[in-house]
């Protein structure tokens, strides 16, 4: 059960980490942000400032990584009971 269990924890940890829409709606106006929501700051109508919006991708990367880290072995034991039948 510990494979599932981290292959599900990872999978909705990435999917709530990468969320923007909710977020969006409920915290609309407020001075506070989510790292997706700060990272639209870069983009304009006419154009993007890719420095600073791959810096602040690989820095929203580094913590949902270090989670994947932590969890893979549990992940590839999964995998390898499920092939070896």
């Amino acid at each position: 059960m510990k494979p599932m269990h981290a292959t599900v924890a990872v999978l909705t940890a990435l999917s709530v980490w990468n969320d923007v829409m909710t977020p969006l709606v409920i915290m609309s106006g407020t001075a506070k942000n989510t790292l997706p929501l700060a990272q639209l700051n870069f983009q304009t109508q006419f154009g993007t400032n890719y420095n600073l919006a791959f810096a602040s991708y690989l820095l929203a990367l580094i913590p949902i990584l270090i989670f994947y880290l932590i969890c893979q072995k549990q992940i590839l034991n999964g995998v390898v009971n499920g092939a070896v039948k």
